[in-house]
């Protein structure tokens, strides 16, 4: 039976590397720098709960585990979970893994645990189900080449918005000519996310104004991938960026997308993901990845623009009894 052995991470240069290693083994085409797993590390409000561990094999880290409450969207006992080890790893390592996040959990009156793993991770999933992990929501996971998308067929959209005085601009031109810029962003994602619709009990947690401006400080916060629907009068009513995490710059993630309630319907978030797209053609990113509830509007918006489907995310969820304790 192979050894295996957990240590919690510290926020050491050394440690922030090891974690990019194990993110490069759980997906080789997209994974941080060291230094951007310090400054995620450093973003969080650590006034929350926050424990991320290793899994080694003769002191070789070969799988990682994270545990988190989510300041955004606080609820008391729960947790948001990621576990990270390679696509082929052995059955018997997701077992110690799984084993030894729920030992962690069981330190803290905690109370459910949720998280995503992809389908195409079968030891891993397999290892949640046997411990009462279920999947409760499947994403769609989808890709798009950046490189061929054909903007021009757009521009009839941006001219009518254009029209109802509504244009779409970068964070990059805003940063510049609004001195109220952060401030208006911040009101507007907070209405933008309290407004998605969510299971009866959950609401949105305003996050302090302070740790929401951190987020944006991190080396992949790029203003130029970052759009702003705005009208006349200077209001923002809709935003979406582009996350770029990859050291080859090849790569990017779907951020945050969302309009505000009197605006929708009217083609704004299509204006808005276009021009991100044209954006990063600019900037020679050659793939944006991004995910999608199966039955969520977004996810035929994004085929529509040529997203391509990949193998999905399982929210895998699991409720814990602290009754007897």
């Amino acid at each position: 039976m192979t050894q295996y052995t957990s240590r919690r991470l510290t926020p050491t240069d050394a440690d922030f590397q090891t974690l990019s290693d194990v993110e490069q083994l759980f997906d080789p085409d997209d994974f941080g720098s060291a230094e951007s797993q310090r400054e995620e590390y450093e973003a969080f409000d650590h006034s929350y709960l926050y424990e991320e561990y290793f899994i080694e094999q003769d002191g070789r880290p070969v799988a990682s585990f994270r545990f988190h409450e989510t300041p955004s969207m606080h609820v008391p006992g729960k947790v948001r979970i990621w576990l990270m080890t390679a696509k082929e790893a052995s059955a018997e390592l997701c077992e110690f893994l799984v084993t030894e996040l729920e030992k962690k959990i069981a330190e803290h009156p905690i109370n459910r645990a949720v998280g995503p793993v992809n389908e195409e991770y079968t030891a891993l999933m397999a290892a949640l189900e046997r411990h009462g992990f279920r999947s409760v929501l499947f994403q769609v996971a989808s890709k798009l080449d950046v490189t061929t998308f054909d903007s021009s067929i757009y521009a009839p959209l941006l001219n009518k918005l254009a029209e109802e005085n509504i244009q779409i601009k970068s964070l990059d031109e805003l940063m510049k000519t609004d001195p109220a810029w952060e401030r208006k962003l911040y009101e507007m994602q907070f209405i933008a996310r309290s407004d998605i619709p969510r299971k009866p009990g959950v609401t949105a947690t305003k996050v302090p104004f302070a740790e929401w401006r951190k987020q944006r400080q991190r080396s992949d916060f790029k203003p130029t991938l970052w759009m702003v629907a705005v009208t006349d009068n200077g209001d923002y009513v809709g935003t979406g960026n582009f996350w770029v995490r990859d050291p080859e710059h090849r790569l990017a993630d779907n951020g945050f997308l969302g309009i505000l309630r009197p605006y929708r319907r009217r083609g704004i978030a299509r204006a808005l993901k276009v021009t991100l797209i044209k954006q990063a053609q600019r900037e020679r990113i050659q793939s944006v990845y991004t995910s999608n509830e199966q039955n969520n509007p977004m996810l035929q918006l994004n085929l529509q623009l040529g997203f391509v489907p990949q193998p999905g995310w399982h929210q895998m969820d699991k409720r814990f009894d602290h009754s007897g304790v």
